[in-house]
């Protein structure tokens, strides 16, 4: 790739009490192949090593140190501060592979009609040792819409500065599910790609959010979608989608509190989805996820499991 004119890549990293991987992040973007990058680090009121880690960094790596205000709000401090055309971030205790950043310039410098493009992550435990490549699929914005499954993997995606210009930062009041949102405004009017590449590393950890704040994250999706789908700038093709895509949060609600262990919280999203759409029980899908909010990890669960692939096979409904 030729240094003429490459676009200044913004990254910035939120960090808080994470001292055990922040050094591996930050090592991650310094070995990038890319020669134009503003990196930016911000602690958020870490009480760990996090700051003298940071101070070992300086002259590296532009960083600062912050009285606690949260993640989403710290990734907005740094996207303001920052003046690349082209920006992300990157949470303190995933990575970059090498060259991520350069595959994801040149895919925006072949590709100018796309303003987002992701790539796939390889999933790690907390050692980093490798658990498994999660691939993405082609994005379709319908079905971010309508099934509510957020396909991008959040470090292996990059975005065009005019996309924040035009939709804005990141809602401040999601602890979880702050870029699904942002893809879901995103996607209205600009285009979002994937490319098949390995960019980044997602670690699994019994700190991360996915696995020990499932039950906070739960109440974030019907927020989410409310909020969506109640702009006033949806075309009508996208508000044709509410029914199915509110149905859909319900149960993916419903699965988030059941992760959390709380299955009184599941039941009643399962309800909600049978209230939003009482005709859709008839559809063995919908029976099965119906069934899986009330009695998931429960025999009779399993049971209904093996009703459900038989009731498919027969009327030929997936």
């Amino acid at each position: 790739m030729s240094d003429i004119q490459l676009p200044l890549v913004s990254i910035v990293t939120p960090t808080f009490n994470q001292a055990a991987f922040l050094p591996e992040t930050i090592e991650s973007v310094l070995a990038q192949d890319y020669p134009n990058i503003e990196y930016l680090v911000i602690d958020d009121g870490s009480t760990d090593e996090t700051p003298e880690i940071l101070s070992a960094y300086t002259g590296r790596v532009e960083w600062e140190s912050h009285a606690n205000i949260g993640q989403t709000a710290t990734i907005n401090k740094g996207w303001q501060r920052s003046r690349g055309k082209i920006i992300t971030w990157l949470n303190s205790d995933d990575t970059y592979l090498p060259g991520a950043v350069s595959k994801a310039v040149d895919y925006f410098q072949k590709h100018p009609g796309v303003d987002i493009v992701y790539g796939d992550t390889l999933l790690t435990k907390a050692d980093g040792s490798p658990i498994e490549r999660m691939k993405a699929a082609e994005f379709n914005y319908d079905e971010l819409v309508a099934k509510c499954h957020n396909p991008i993997p959040q470090p292996s995606a990059f975005i065009r500065r005019s996309v924040m210009e035009d939709v804005g930062l990141l809602d401040p009041s999601y602890y979880y599910f702050m870029d699904w949102d942002f893809w879901l405004r995103a996607g209205i009017d600009h285009s979002i790609a994937y490319f098949p590449e390995l960019l980044s590393t997602y670690r699994l950890h019994e700190a991360s959010k996915t696995v020990a704040q499932a039950v906070r994250a739960a109440p974030e999706l019907e927020y989410m979608y409310r909020k969506f789908f109640a702009l006033p700038n949806l075309r009508a093709e996208i508000q044709r989608l509410e029914r199915d895509a509110m149905v859909n949060m319900f149960f993916t609600t419903g699965g988030y509190y059941l992760l959390g262990g709380s299955r009184k919280a599941a039941k009643g999203m399962a309800i909600k989805a049978l209230r939003a759409r009482p005709g859709g029980i008839l559809r063995p899908a919908v029976m099965h996820k119906f069934l899986y909010c009330f009695l998931g990890g429960k025999p009779a669960y399993e049971r209904s499991k093996s009703m459900y692939y038989r009731a498919r096979e027969s009327l030929g409904n997936t």
